[in-house]
């Protein structure tokens, strides 16, 4: 989202107005002290977290720098609604959290019906399943379980995932390379400001060390085609939104050529991108369309084309069939 609120103070007998905090993407709700301070939320990644300016009382300009005056809230937690009593000494906050369950579901008849799916995951943090291990016995998540988001692995028949990658970073969108021996997954800094450090990161499917493998900035999506295909993608949006870029990259090289570059409305965000199986078409989907409409980019010379799924709104995600027959895609309805 390019959403990004500011702070000012307007004197009510000129008008004249005075920015105190300008274009934060991350500010939430706030409140001004008798002691000439602005206390604010800020959703930090992940995280929520207070933060405090000083502030003339008296000619509404800011004074000094930013201060944060609170760690994390907790994984997936906002805070709003703030309100300080009038000697300014007890604050009242809202705190809300997420929580997010992986389940599965097994597929029948050609993977055109699923069976009532059953719960993978039981906690109360965010788990969010991004890939499958070759062997198909073993489902890649990102979880907020101790507080940052790091990356596990959990078998289908186990209760509890194991670590893959823990650590103060956050850590998201686990996928598998192409042959199958490293996960890789996107990490950058709890905080946005200064602007986040993110990186793609490697490590191997058995554990291990975590490696970097590039820099990234508006990353939309990771993803690579299984073997015997060998082509791995990183998806960015450019720094106006109006483009969207799919660049080769190679797990341990790094960094390779753009294979495309396709206009793209600034105001829409993608609800589903998918590589096919064997490399040669990336799918893209805006969400909140009326209609499902997927396009199909060719990366391998060929013509583009589009799939209307008429009835069916909001496009939430999207994944092709191993055979590379299909997609499989979500809806939310009104």
């Amino acid at each position: 989202s390019d959403l990004r609120a500011s702070i000012e103070t307007c004197d009510l007998k000129t008008a004249s107005r005075t920015v105190v905090l300008s274009a934060d993407p991350l500010l939430g709700d706030f409140c001004w002290l008798a002691d000439g301070r602005i206390i604010y939320a800020r959703r930090d990644s992940l995280f929520g977290s207070l933060w405090q300016i000083g502030i003339d009382n008296h000619g509404g300009r800011p004074i000094g720098k930013p201060d944060r005056i609170t760690q994390s809230a907790g994984a997936r937690a906002s805070l709003g609604t703030l309100s300080a009593t009038a000697d300014g000494k007890r604050l009242v906050i809202l705190r809300e959290t997420d929580q997010g369950q992986a389940y599965m579901g097994e597929l029948a008849e050609g993977g055109t019906r699923m069976k009532p799916p059953r719960r993978l995951t039981n906690d109360e943090a965010i788990n969010y399943p991004s890939a499958w291990t070759a062997d198909s016995k073993t489902v890649l998540l990102w979880s907020t379980r101790n507080g940052t988001s790091n990356i596990y692995k959990q078998g289908i028949n186990q209760e509890r995932p194991e670590p893959i990658f823990t650590g103060t970073r956050d850590a998201i969108g686990a996928r598998l390379s192409a042959d199958g021996a490293w996960i890789l997954f996107g990490s950058h800094t709890a905080s946005a400001d200064p602007a986040p450090d993110d990186r793609l990161m490697r490590i191997p499917v058995s554990g291990g060390v975590a490696q970097f493998v590039l820099e990234n900035r508006n990353t939309v999506d990771t993803r690579c085609a299984p073997a015997p295909a060998s082509l791995c993608v990183l998806v960015e949006t450019s720094q106006d939104r109006k483009q969207l870029m799919i660049t080769a990259f190679d797990p341990v090289k790094g960094r390779g050529k753009v294979l495309r570059t396709v206009e793209k409305d600034p105001s829409k965000d993608y609800g589903g991108t998918a590589l096919s199986p064997d490399g040669s078409t990336y799918a893209v989907s805006q969400s909140g369309e009326a209609e499902i409409r997927i396009r199909l980019l060719s990366l391998a010379g060929g013509s583009d084309s589009e799939i209307i799924v008429k009835g069916w709104p909001n496009n939430t995600n999207l994944d092709w069939s191993n055979d590379g027959k299909g997609l499989y895609c979500g809806s939310i309805s009104p």
